[in-house]
């Protein structure tokens, strides 16, 4: 069923669906003014704030400290994935993909298809596409974020790696995904877009991200769902699938068939600038500040 239509925008966004009714549905977010419910939904939602788990929101810091500790000590991490795209002027298809992660959001991620290979890389901040031209190209900075958020080595560090990814670490809440409690970071804004990250309670993990990007000149919302994770080293687990979406229509699935840790790695991986060499920067997430 198509969800109703957002509440009107203005400026940029004027046209742009709410992305986020979706994904914003149960929440509890801290410092957000509630509109007046009838004294019967106040008091089912008292109810279901007074659960254990629910009483106490953390702060984004707090949320994130476990997963850092956990992290922390990997220097670099190269994965091999099955990976499965969905697309409407290729078809559906299956590809082999490497994704190597340095420190500090550095990132390489090689895809092979049959008329050549595309390489996304990230130096820093700087994202570009090299290689044979494919749909969409845009849309891969929702590829960017797994890497991203599991390179930081400082809080600090990581806190302003979420800005970047367009998430407004100040706000936190509590959500649910199917009958999962899980914490979010972020606002799901009524009238401009904005990213949210999902957190598990118990391990701290990323369970999902949902941001707003460009592709093709179009804003678009960008999800992605981390699942079937496991664990890789004491304390550190690593999602085992990770799903796309594009305006929540599935668009990449990525099985992590191999997983190698601290390898010793060439620099060079991950320059985003090469003599000679050119590349398509891949625009980044829209938030409220654009």
């Amino acid at each position: 069923m198509t969800p109703p239509p957002s509440p009107t925008t203005t400026g940029r966004f004027a046209a742009f669906r709410n992305p986020y009714r979706r994904y914003s549905s149960g929440s509890t977010s801290v410092g957000m003014k509630k509109p007046v419910f009838h004294i019967i939904g106040m008091f089912a939602i008292s109810l279901v704030l007074a659960a254990p788990g629910w009483c106490h929101v953390l702060s984004a810091g707090q949320m994130l400290e476990p997963f850092l500790k956990a992290t922390r000590k990997i220097r670099t991490v190269t994965i091999d994935m099955e990976t499965t795209i969905h697309d409407t002027a290729y078809g559906t298809g299956s590809i082999e993909e490497r994704l190597v992660i340095g420190q500090g959001g550095r990132f390489r991620a090689e895809r092979r298809f049959p008329e050549g290979d595309t390489v996304l890389l990230q130096d820093g901040r700087k994202s570009v596409l090299r290689g044979i031209e494919r749909p969409h190209p845009g849309a891969r900075r929702i590829d960017t974020v797994f890497p991203t958020i599991f390179s930081q080595k400082s809080l600090d560090d990581f806190l302003n790696a979420l800005n970047f990814l367009g998430v407004d670490t100040h706000t936190v809440g509590m959500d649910r995904i199917g009958r999962q409690a899980v914490f979010v970071i972020g606002t799901g804004l009524e009238t401009a877009p904005g990213s949210r990250l999902w957190i598990e309670r118990e391990r701290r993990i990323p369970l999902r991200f949902v941001g707003v990007g460009v592709s093709d000149g179009v804003p678009v919302v960008l999800r992605a769902e981390y699942g079937a994770y496991r664990q890789v080293d004491e304390d550190l687990w690593l999602p085992g699938t990770i799903e796309y979406y594009r305006d929540d229509l599935p668009w990449v699935v990525s099985i992590l068939r191999h997983i190698s840790l601290n390898d010793r790695l060439s620099e060079t991986l991950f320059r985003a600038s090469e003599r000679g060499e050119t590349g398509s920067p891949v625009p980044d997430f829209l938030n409220i500040k654009d």
